[in-house]
């Protein structure tokens, strides 16, 4: 017998427990999705990222540099008086 590369056939058992399995995973997310929004939370995976795509110019970028360096000094200071 040549290999056709083709996949071999499923069995109808396979096929209606593969479908049955389906199902009942449709059905969990469906009482999931009901029970967050009666709860009026929000999925991990629905959620929208929201990210600014803005190009820093050269006041961002020295204001952020003087916030860095102001942290790190305040943090600095901060673990010397703690000693």
């Amino acid at each position: 017998m040549r290999h056709t590369g083709k996949r071999p056939c499923q069995s109808a058992v396979d096929k209606i427990s593969m479908l049955k399995r389906k199902i009942e995973q449709s059905e969990m997310s469906i009482v999931y999705l009901q029970a967050h929004t009666e709860t009026g939370t929000c999925l991990r995976d629905s959620r929208y990222v929201a990210k600014a795509n803005i190009t820093p110019d050269e006041e961002f970028k020295t204001e952020m540099h003087s916030l860095k360096r102001e942290a790190e000094l305040t943090k600095f200071h901060y673990c010397r008086a703690e000693l």
